[in-house]
């Protein structure tokens, strides 16, 4: 190649976007904190859950049995951070679908049917959960 800096520098550019577009995407992803989960992410399995240390979370609504028109689902709850807890994960039919700092917020996109909704206390890291959970059964039409 007759010019190989410029080569070096393109290819040093283009991974540099490509990195920031990634780095960009996943911050839309968790900006605020209240909004909902633009991808979905699978829950982890009960067993990799650390010990509560004091937090503990209670879904005050939706309501156990609750029918809710539209795809729009108000969350609220009681939550206790103890020694560790940051945030809340909530997940609906195993899937992530939004991570709280307050105690309510709205979840969007959810599918007609019946749902289970999980919340899950987090710590700062975004991949630790806490065995402090709550779990409510609901329908949207």
């Amino acid at each position: 190649m007759k010019y190989p800096r410029l080569a070096v520098a393109l290819t040093v550019g283009i991974f540099s976007i490509a990195v920031c577009a990634h780095a960009q995407h996943g911050h839309d992803q968790m900006k605020g904190m209240d909004m909902p989960m633009k991808h979905p992410e699978k829950m982890p399995d009960k067993s990799t859950l650390q010990p509560a240390e004091g937090a503990s979370i209670k879904i005050i609504s939706p309501k156990a049995g609750q029918v809710i028109k539209g795809d729009k689902v108000n969350v609220q709850f009681t939550l206790i951070k103890g020694k560790r807890g940051e945030h809340v994960h909530v997940y609906v039919d195993g899937e992530m679908m939004g991570m709280f700092k307050s105690d309510k917020g709205t979840l969007n996109g959810v599918k007609p049917g019946e749902h289970k909704l999980e919340a899950r206390v987090a710590t700062a890291d975004h991949k630790t959960e806490l065995a402090a959970t709550d779990t409510v059964t609901f329908t949207t039409k």
